[in-house]
């Protein structure tokens, strides 16, 4: 099967043997999978990769073995695994599992043609989504967790930083829990695709006017990198809201700790996603698939053949490509 691979050189697609399948996992075919932020960090060198490891953790794809009993259905492939009985997995807090593994930072990932993930890690895609769109499900759970940690109310105003497909997804997810969703753009195709999903797009000069109506209840973070957001969230928020981290800083941030102790903020580091209070946040998003395929469609911008992987990343890493979420459909 064909695989790509982090080498010492970057990336490299090889054509390797399967693996034998271990009990109690499936194998699947991959039908779509998205090139995540933290890829791309490495593929710039900032979060580097051990040679041989197959990233890719934004997959669908139907199975292939290991499956009886299971749906003639595109899975969406949960990513963490974990041990199920350290004290974090019972209270229900699986997610930050410290004997966890993420597939394809650890277990070989879903930029390949075949996947081998544990059964309990997949979820049944409505049969109205296409495997294109339901690729799209690990990132906008990241999202869906963000927004729960937000606690929004249907009159909340909320501010998301950064209009990459975290920013914009997180924003379809607070867009129809809260009153208001602004969100910042750098690019004009970013500004285009928020508005066509219901968002107010803010360029930079725009933010302190859309402040100065009324300060956000809520700021979603999405930038990281070395972004100075961090303090530019506390700025913009009102006294006793809450910040929500979901952008990776590859740099200690300045924090604005003055600002942060006066106004008495929240603010709350989100990693992935875990349990909500009606079950699994990964679940519930796949759920919400089918509502929302028109906005979906805006924000998966590219897809390539794994066979032009290069091409891929190289076409993730340049915004003035007009990319915002590069998905890879190996076949």
């Amino acid at each position: 099967m064909l695989q790509a691979q982090w080498t010492v050189d970057g990336l490299d697609v090889r054509d390797v043997e399967p693996p034998a399948l271990r009990p109690d996992w499936v194998r699947l075919r991959i039908a779509a999978c998205g090139i995540c932020g933290s890829d791309l960090h490495a593929y710039r060198g900032e979060m580097p990769m051990a040679p041989g490891t197959v990233p890719g953790h934004e997959m669908v794809g139907t199975v292939m073995d290991g499956g009886a009993g299971l749906a003639d259905a595109v899975y969406a492939v949960e990513p963490h695994t974990f041990c199920g009985t350290c004290d974090l997995c019972l209270a229900g807090d699986r997610h930050l599992c410290q004997k966890g593994e993420f597939i394809g930072i650890g277990p070989p990932g879903g930029l390949a043609e075949f996947i081998d993930v544990p059964r309990y890690a997949i979820h049944p895609v409505d049969a109205s989504v296409a495997p294109l769109a339901a690729s799209i499900s690990e990132p906008f759970a990241v999202c869906v967790r963000g927004v729960h940690l937000a606690r929004l109310d249907v009159d909340s105003r909320v501010l998301i930083l950064g209009a990459g497909n975290i920013g914009l997804l997180a924003g379809l997810a607070a867009r129809d829990r809260a009153g208001e969703v602004a969100i910042t753009a750098r690019y004009p195709h970013q500004r285009d695709a928020a508005k066509r999903i219901g968002l107010v797009p803010l360029a930079e000069d725009d933010i302190d006017a859309w402040v100065g109506e009324g300060a956000p209840d809520a700021v979603i973070e999405t930038v990281g990198g070395a972004a100075k957001t961090l303090d530019q969230a506390i700025d913009a928020c009102r006294p006793a809201g809450r910040i929500v981290i979901l952008g990776v800083f590859l740099t200690p941030p300045t924090l604005n700790a003055i600002g942060l102790l006066i106004k008495e903020l929240q603010i709350l580091g989100s990693i992935i996603y875990g349990m909500g209070r009606r079950g699994s946040e990964f679940r519930a998003t796949v759920s919400l698939l089918p509502r929302y395929r028109e906005e979906i469609e805006v924000i998966q911008t590219h897809q390539f053949p794994l066979t032009s992987l290069h091409e891929a990343f190289a076409c993730a890493n340049d915004k003035k490509t007009g990319a915002i979420k590069v998905t890879v459909v190996p076949s």
